[in-house]
């Protein structure tokens, strides 16, 4: 059985940042136990890559203990996190964290619910969206058509009806420079009245 460590965090120095690699280092050194290898990802400025924790997977074997001081600090989020942890548990590795030795098996099935109310609430949320989306599209097409349908008729208006009544499309078209079917609504809302 090896033991590995595995740090990922940022290049601060403070050692009370929980974060900071110089925090996390300091936490295993205060455990004094022997590790075959320590894998530090660093992280610099938007990179969050975790090449490090790659290399560990490829190394680890069965029966392997990898020491984190969070388990969160293995991925950068909850469905990463989740898969990991199957994966790890079917390769049979514990994982010691800065309180307790855990089992994969018994953390997995809380970052999966967590995974799991996390997708449910954003579901929730994009209902949510959806819905108020869909109610302030309904109101502005009422309003639009409140408008259309409140739109006074001027003088001009009947005056190009009474074209429109007295003689044909194209000559109004060409007299007003009013498309043919502006003529045809303009023709529409007078009768109605």
């Amino acid at each position: 059985m090896a033991m590995y460590a595995y740090i990922a965090g940022t290049t601060n120095d403070d050692i009370n940042d929980k974060g900071s690699i110089a925090c996390q280092l300091d936490w295993l050194k205060q455990s004094n136990v022997h590790y075959d290898a320590y894998f530090i990802d660093t992280f610099t400025g938007v990179c969050r890559a975790r090449f490090k924790l790659q290399e560990l997977l490829m190394i680890v074997k069965p029966g392997d203990m990898i020491d984190v001081m969070d388990v969160s600090n293995l991925t950068s989020n909850i469905r990463e996190l989740s898969c990991l942890l199957y994966y790890l548990d079917d390769l049979r590795i514990t994982i010691y964290s800065s309180l307790v030795e855990l089992d994969v098996g018994s953390i997995r099935e809380q970052f999966t619910i967590a995974m799991m109310c996390r997708a449910e609430k954003l579901t929730m949320m994009q209902r949510d969206f959806n819905r108020k989306k869909t109610c302030q599209l309904k109101r502005q097409i009422a309003s639009i058509r409140s408008k259309e349908n409140k739109r006074e008729t001027t003088q001009q208006d009947y005056q190009i009806y009474n074209m429109l009544m007295n003689s044909d499309y194209k000559t109004v078209q060409k007299a007003t420079g009013l498309s043919r079917s502006t003529l045809y609504r303009l023709k529409k809302r007078i009768q109605k009245q």
